[in-house]
């Protein structure tokens, strides 16, 4: 199993969201020590920590990362 931190924002020069993966790991608690450090340096932002199963097609879980892009930006 490994955690993904992901951060959402609104960019100010756009009219969408971004969503990043910023930080991978096994080790869970340099997980939630960067976690803390994201917070702290990204305060406007969504964070979430996922978990992620290794060797698993992550749509057959009933919750996993994921982002909707409209259709116009592949316009």
């Amino acid at each position: 199993m490994i955690q993904i931190i992901v951060n959402a924002f609104v960019a100010k020069e756009r009219t969408g969201a971004v969503v990043e993966v910023l930080y991978a790991s096994s080790n869970h608690e340099k997980v939630k020590a960067k976690y803390k450090e994201l917070t702290a340096h990204y305060p406007e932002n969504y964070l979430a920590i996922y978990d992620l199963p290794l060797d698993t097609d992550l749509n057959t879980l009933s919750h996993y990362p994921s982002v909707f892009i409209g259709k116009e930006e592949f316009e």
